[in-house]
């Protein structure tokens, strides 16, 4: 028993469309046609799909019950035909990103691929939260095509970057903490308390980095970072996108340093490895991230 796919489009969008006319219309063919096809179709599975009773063609039992099975087989066609299509253009099946939540808003993430996938909807992504170097470490190891990451001074000769943007620091407290009583934080006061950074696995404690604190504690996690300090255990430097809300409520208060009397900007880079030839989707999302980082907000 064989059935074309023209047969179970007009099937399945005499359905949707609640007419043979109505399929006709959609399919830009003759009423004829599909009403040809889909008597074809009842010949080849051996019953009827429709009552023609009445005004409109109305599914039988028995066709009702075969057409999920149906608008099945024609997704998948049309994944089929798709993915074909793009394995023809040389369009990527599969990419990975590494972002660092402390650069990139992940709202602005997620719009970025909504739009992917309205172009490449047969492309997999995995993304990957990497936070501190462990973003661009990934490009430069081959594990991931594309990384979203906070600038560092030193890329691998193997790393392509474009800067994107900018991210705008605070230096937070909880509102408990001793350093918010203080109207005017010196950095003499910061380094007095304990200082609550980002790490990655791999780097893990970075003493060289604990001069503006007695002592360091450090979480590979943004939201145990944020809650670390909302705890009272430490002041941090944190992105406005990640602050804003919890600030709004008053969960953490903003300091007033001497040194720092506005935001800070911290630089957003792109990275990617320029030995690999970019496909089409990569190159969409390096359109599309240089685009919106160019318009990330304070």
């Amino acid at each position: 028993m064989q059935f074309s796919i023209e047969q179970l489009e007009a099937f399945i969008c005499s359905v949707e469309q609640g007419s043979f006319s109505g399929a006709a219309r959609k399919l830009g063919k003759a009423q004829s046609s599909i009403s040809g096809l889909i008597s074809n179709l009842e010949v080849d599975v051996g019953f009827s799909l429709f009552d023609r009773t009445t005004r409109s063609p109305k599914l039988t039992d028995k066709g009702l019950a075969i057409y999920n099975d149906i608008r099945s087989v024609m997704n998948s066609h049309k994944n089929l035909s798709t993915r074909i299509t793009h394995i023809a253009a040389d369009i990527e099946s599969e990419l990975v990103i590494a972002y660092d939540e402390l650069a990139f808003p992940k709202s602005d993430i997620l719009k970025i691929l909504d739009k992917f996938n309205q172009h490449f909807d047969v492309t997999s992504l995995l993304l990957v939260a990497a936070s501190h170097k462990s973003a661009f470490e990934l490009v430069a190891q081959g594990k991931a095509n594309l990384a979203i990451s906070l600038s560092i001074d030193d890329y691998p000769e193997q790393v392509t970057f474009r800067g994107i943007g900018h991210a705008h620091y605070y230096t937070v407290v909880a509102p408990t903490h001793p350093l918010a009583k203080l109207t005017n934080v010196s950095t003499e006061d910061l380094a007095s308390h304990r200082h609550i950074r980002i790490t990655d696995s791999d780097t893990g404690f970075r003493h060289f980095d604990s001069e503006l604190a007695n002592q360091c504690w450090y979480a590979n996690d943004v939201s145990m970072m944020v809650e670390m300090v909302e705890s009272g255990f430490g002041w941090a430097q944190l992105p406005a996108h990640i602050v804003k809300n919890t600030v709004r409520d008053g969960d953490l208060v903003i300091l007033q340093t001497d040194h720092q009397s506005v935001t800070f900007p911290h630089c957003i880079d792109m990275l990617w490895q320029h030995k690999n030839a970019t496909g089409p989707a990569l190159s969409w999302l390096l359109d599309a991230f240089t685009l919106a980082g160019g318009k990330t907000a304070l």
